[in-house]
C-alpha cells in the first residue's frame, strides 16, 4: 500500500506539465513556532501537514527524523488526520508526525528545518529551546495577565504590575498564548503566539504562570516556558472531551450535556420546527400578524409629517399598563433631536422586550426579532447605521407584536439610551413619553388555552455545559510534549461541589491518557472571596476547596494553598505573586525532588476529643505551627485605594488562633478558642462541652491564621461530612 501511494504520487509529477504541478505549502500547528521551547528529556512528537506522499524530513540539534504524509489518521495524535485549508478549493492536506529522542535542557537558541521531499519546500523554526514546559489551563484567574488585557475581559494587573513587567526580561521564560476560540468539535490546531518574557511581552503572561515560571527558572537555571490555555468563566466540564465525560459522568449530566450540544448544534432545526408550531397557535387564538404593511405605517415610522392620532404613554411599561390588557400589535414613536456636531455614530441600548418587535429610525428598519431570530434577551445593542440618523430631527418607532398584556417594552428606564459611539459626546435618554397606537388589539384568551410554544435558546458556545473549550483550546495542543499541568479554576463550579470533585478527577485522567503520560496536575486552591462572615456556616467556596483538595486522591497530584492571598475579597486577587511562588514549591518539592524544602502548610490529619477538647493532629508541620499576627485593618478594594480601610472583626477575640468553629450533637456550630501545642492544636468552646466535629477556615472568604514556621497557612478542613444546606451533594 506504501508502494502504491508513494507510485501514485511520483506519477503525478511525472505526467502532468510541469508548469501546471502546483503543491500546497507545509503547514505546521501554531505552537510550532519561532520562540518556542521543546520539553528536555522525553520524545517530543513534531508534526504537520502536507501533500499526500510527501516525505518529511526534521532536522534539529543533531538528529534528522522522515515520516510521511498519509490521509489516514494515526494512532500517535489525537489530532485530526487531514487539514483543510480556510481557501476554496484547496487541497486537503495530509498529516505527518516524527518523534524527536529525548534530549537535555539547552539554553542556547537552535534552528530547526523541515524539508519535503517531493515540493521540495524548505522551513525553518528558529530561536529555539530546550527545556521544561507546563501546561498552565483554568479560567479567569490562570488567564489573568501581568499588566494586560485578558481576553474580552480586562481585570486588571497584579499588585506591583508596573515594576514586574519592566523587571522581567529573561530569554530563558517564554509563554505560548492560545486564542479565546470555542467550538463543539475538536479543531486540528489554534490561533496562538510564542514570546519571550520582557518589558514588552510579558505583561500579557498569565500572571499565575509567570511567576511560577520565574521562581522555577530562578530554582532551576534551565529554560521554562508555560502553554497559556484558560478562558474567562469557564467550567471544568469545559476542558474535559466529550468522550471521557460519556465514559465516566454521572448518567444524569450526560445526558445534560448531550441535550444542551443537540440544541446548539441543531439550532436552526428547532428554531424552524417552533415557528411553525408558534405560527398554528397564533392561527388558533388570533394572534397572527397580517399580512402586508398597514396605510399609515409610513407615518409612524418616520416617512411622513402627518403622525396619525395616537395616546401618550410612559415606556418602559407593559401594555397593560399602556392600555392593551389582552396584547396585540402596537405601534410606539418618539421624535428626539440631535445635535448638529454630535455626527451619526449611534448604538441604541433596547430593554428588555419578550415579544416580536422591529425598530426604526426615520423610517429606516434598523433591528427585528421575528420567530426566527431566537428567545427575547433581557437587553439588546443594536448598532444604527450611519444613514438612519441625521441632525435636527429624527423619528424613533417601534412595532410591538405582543401576545398578552404583560409583553411590551419592559426593560429598566437606564437600559433605554441611544448611546453615541464617542464617549465624549455622551447619550440621548429614550425612555419617557411616547405615543402608541394600536394597529392591531388582541381578545383575551380563552381560560382552556394551550401555552405559547417556547422560544428555542441558543447559548453562546463558551457557557454551554460541554467540553467547547478542550476541542479548540486544548485538543490542538496534543501530543506537544509537556513537563506536567498548573491548574487554576473551579470559581464558575462553586455550588455544586460533589460533580465538581468528580469532575476534576476525570480532567486529569483524561488528559493523562491523551498525552500518554502520568505528568504532575498541580492545582491552586481558590483563596478568600466576598465578604468575611460573622458566624460559622455552611459555605459553597469551602465545600469546592473540599472538592479541589480531593485531587490528590490520584497519583502525582498536589494543591498550592491560597487562601490568605485575597485580602479584599476580590474574584480576581491582585496577588498572584503568592500564588505562583506556592506553586512552585509544589513542583520543586514534588516533581524535581528538591530536598529539605517547606512546601505546604499544615493539613489536617486526625482528630481526638480529650477533656471536652478537640485535638487536632496535622502533616506538614515543617519546624512547628504558629498563629500568625493580623493585622487591625484590611483594605476594602485593593483596586481603589481611596475606599480606604476597615477594622479586621475577629471570630474569637481572645484565642491565640482564629479560624475554628466547633459543634456537639446538635450540629449548632458556634467560634471556637484554640491553642497550639506542639503539632496539635486544642480547640474547645465553653458553650460546647461535648464536642464531635470541628472546623478550620470554613467560609466564603475566613479569617484565619494558623501557619508553620515556614509561613505557610494552613489548609480549609471539616472533620464532619454534614450536608451541606446551600449546595447539591449529589
Amino acid at each position: 500500500m506504501r508502494f502504491e501511494r508513494r507510485l501514485l504520487a511520483l506519477l503525478t509529477v511525472v505526467l502532468l506539465p510541469g508548469p501546471s504541478v502546483v503543491f500546497a505549502e507545509q503547514k505546521m500547528p501554531a505552537i510550532f513556532s519561532d520562540n518556542m521551547v521543546m520539553q528536555r528529556d522525553k520524545p517530543v512528537p513534531i508534526r504537520g501537514w502536507a501533500d499526500a506522499g510527501e516525505e518529511i524530513t526534521v532536522e534539529f540539534a543533531g538528529q534528522k527524523k522522515t515520516a510521511k504524509a498519509d490521509l489516514v489518521a494515526g494512532v500517535l495524535s489525537p489530532a485530526p488526520g487531514a487539514f483543510r485549508p480556510a481557501a476554496p478549493n484547496a487541497p486537503l492536506l495530509a498529516r505527518w508526525m516524527v518523534t524527536l529522542d529525548p534530549m537535555p535542557a539547552n539554553c542556547k537558541p537552535q534552528v530547526m528545518t523541515i524539508a519535503s521531499s517531493i515540493s521540495n519546500q524548505k522551513s525553518e523554526i528558529r530561536n529555539i529551546l530546550v527545556g521544561d514546559v507546563w501546561l498552565c489551563s483554568g479560567q479567569s484567574n490562570m488567564a489573568m495577565t501581568v499588566d494586560g488585557k485578558t481576553g474580552w475581559l480586562y481585570i486588571g494587573g497584579v499588585a506591583n504590575a508596573k515594576e514586574e513587567v519592566k523587571n522581567s526580561a529573561n530569554p530563558l521564560i517564554r509563554q505560548f498564548y492560545v486564542d479565546w476560540k470555542v467550538d463543539t468539535t475538536p479543531a486540528g490546531d489554534c490561533t496562538g503566539k510564542w514570546t519571550v518574557a520582557g518589558a514588552e511581552t510579558t505583561a500579557d503572561f498569565t500572571a499565575t504562570g509567570y511567576f511560577f515560571a520565574r521562581e522555577l527558572q530562578k530554582q532551576l537555571k534551565i529554560p521554562i516556558a508555560i502553554l497559556n490555555a484558560s478562558f474567562g468563566g469557564s467550567a471544568v466540564e469545559n476542558w474535559i472531551s466529550k468522550e471521557a465525560l460519556t465514559a465516566e459522568a454521572d448518567p444524569a449530566y450526560v445526558a445534560e450535556m448531550n441535550a444542551t450540544l443537540d440544541a446548539y448544534i441543531n439550532h436552526d432545526q428547532y428554531v424552524a420546527r417552533y415557528a411553525a408550531g408558534l405560527a398554528a397557535w397564533q392561527r388558533k387564538y388570533g394572534r397572527s400578524d397580517p399580512t402586508g404593511v398597514p396605510s399609515d405605517a409610513p407615518a409612524w415610522v418616520g416617512d411622513s409629517g402627518d403622525r396619525p392620532d395616537g395616546k401618550h404613554i410612559q415606556l418602559p411599561g407593559s401594555l397593560a399598563k399602556v392600555g392593551f390588557p389582552h396584547g396585540g400589535i402596537i405601534w410606539f414613536c418618539k421624535d428626539f433631536e440631535v445635535p448638529a456636531n454630535w455626527g451619526t455614530a449611534w448604538r441604541i441600548t433596547f430593554p428588555a422586550c419578550r415579544d416580536f418587535f422591529a425598530i426604526y429610525f426615520n423610517g429606516a428598519k434598523v433591528f427585528e426579532v421575528n420567530p426566527t431570530s431566537g428567545a427575547p434577551r433581557a437587553e439588546y445593542r443594536v448598532t444604527v447605521p450611519r444613514t438612519a440618523i441625521r441632525s435636527g430631527k429624527n423619528t424613533f418607532a417601534v412595532r410591538v407584536h405582543a401576545h398578552s398584556g404583560a409583553g411590551g417594552i419592559i426593560g429598566l428606564p437606564r437600559n433605554f439610551v441611544l448611546v453615541h459611539f464617542s464617549p465624549t459626546l455622551g447619550s440621548i435618554p429614550m425612555s419617557g413619553e411616547w405615543l402608541c397606537k394600536a394597529e392591531r388589539e388582541f381578545q383575551p384568551l380563552p381560560k382552556d388555552a394551550e401555552k405559547c410554544p417556547m422560544a428555542p435558546v441558543r447559548s453562546a458556545p463558551h457557557w454551554l455545559p460541554a467540553p467547547a473549550h478542550f476541542n479548540t483550546m486544548l485538543h490542538p495542543l496534543i501530543p506537544y510534549a509537556i513537563k506536567g499541568v498548573a491548574w487554576y479554576q473551579g470559581e464558575s463550579n462553586v455550588g455544586n461541589a460533589a460533580r465538581y470533585q468528580k469532575h476534576l478527577q476525570i480532567l486529569t485522567r483524561d488528559w493523562r491518557r491523551r498525552w500518554d503520560s502520568d505528568f504532575p496536575f498541580y492545582v491552586c486552591q481558590l483563596p478568600g472571596f466576598g465578604a468575611r462572615t460573622n458566624t460559622p456556616d455552611d459555605s459553597r467556596w469551602a465545600e469546592l476547596r473540599e472538592a479541589q483538595a480531593a485531587v490528590r486522591s490520584l497519583p502525582g497530584t498536589g494543591i498550592a494553598n491560597l487562601i490568605d492571598t485575597c485580602e479584599d475579597g476580590d474574584l480576581h486577587p491582585l496577588n498572584k505573586q503568592d500564588v505562583g511562588y506556592r506553586l512552585a514549591l509544589v513542583a520543586l518539592a514534588n516533581t524535581y525532588g528538591v530536598k529539605d524544602l517547606a512546601w505546604s502548610g499544615p493539613v489536617y490529619r486526625s482528630m481526638r476529643i480529650q477533656d471536652g477538647k478537640a485535638i487536632i493532629e496535622f502533616e506538614h508541620v515543617g519546624n512547628g505551627l504558629c498563629a500568625k499576627q493580623l493585622p487591625a485593618t484590611y483594605k476594602v478594594n485593593l483596586r481603589k485605594p481611596e475606599l480606604g480601610e476597615r477594622p479586621l472583626e475577629l471570630p474569637s477575640p481572645k484565642s491565640e488562633v482564629q479560624g475554628f468553629a466547633i459543634c456537639g450533637a446538635d450540629r449548632k456550630w458556634v467560634w471556637a478558642d484554640a491553642k497550639i501545642h506542639g503539632s496539635t492544636v486544642h480547640v474547645w468552646s465553653d458553650k460546647v462541652p461535648q464536642p464531635v466535629a470541628v472546623r478550620y477556615g470554613w467560609a466564603d472568604h475566613p479569617v484565619c491564621n494558623l501557619y508553620n514556621q515556614a509561613g505557610l497557612p494552613a489548609f480549609p478542613f471539616r472533620t464532619d461530612d454534614f450536608p451541606g444546606t446551600k449546595v447539591d451533594k449529589k
